[in-house]
């Protein structure tokens, strides 16, 4: 995965290869639900590419192309603008990760 540009707080696009997972980052040490950064956060990588926090509505396997919908920000997978993480096991249901925008 490649170092995003885009300064964010929460964890970066390399963590476990882009998926984030069940438990997306947020403020410890405040009660509350709200993710950091929030769901549908665009960022732009050093490889030119924009990486989008999404939620996978289904399984998405390895490296396929995604489609995104909005305002729920969910992924899955289809013939849209988007590249899921290459990671093993691929993206499991209901779990985040950084979505790549395939064309830069």
């Amino acid at each position: 995965m490649p170092i995003q540009s885009t300064p964010t707080l929460g964890g970066s696009l390399n963590v476990n290869a882009g998926l984030v997972g069940a438990l997306p980052y947020y403020d410890a040490g405040f009660a509350r639900s709200v993710i950091s950064p929030p769901i549908g956060t665009v960022v732009k990588a050093v490889d030119g590419h924009e990486y989008i926090l999404a939620q996978a509505s289904a399984a998405i396997a390895s490296g396929v192309a995604c489609v995104l919908t909005e305002p729920a920000m969910t992924m899955a997978a289809g013939a849209g603008a988007w590249t899921a993480p290459t990671i093993t096991g691929g993206v499991p249901i209901n779990q985040y990760a950084w979505f790549k925008k395939t064309a830069i």
